[in-house]
């Protein structure tokens, strides 16, 4: 599964695994945006993308949702 995605969207899950588990809860999109230099409406469509993939999972209208499956 892993195969079909974009550079952007590995680095993402990388840095949403790293940040997580430094931290010990999913960083905001806000905070993943800054970590991967790219804009926060990239990263989430990104995690849509991952979500629909089963990378990450996602707990609608929760915030720091975002976790590696």
């Amino acid at each position: 599964m892993t195969a079909y995605l974009t550079d952007s969207q590995r680095r993402i899950a990388r840095v949403l695994r790293e940040l997580t588990e430094d931290v010990g809860y999913p960083p905001s999109i806000r905070e993943l945006a800054e970590a991967v230099a790219l804009s926060a409406s990239t990263v989430a469509y990104h995690l849509q993308a991952l979500e629909r993939c089963g990378i990450v999972t996602h707990a609608p209208h929760r915030s720091r949702s975002y976790q590696m499956q």
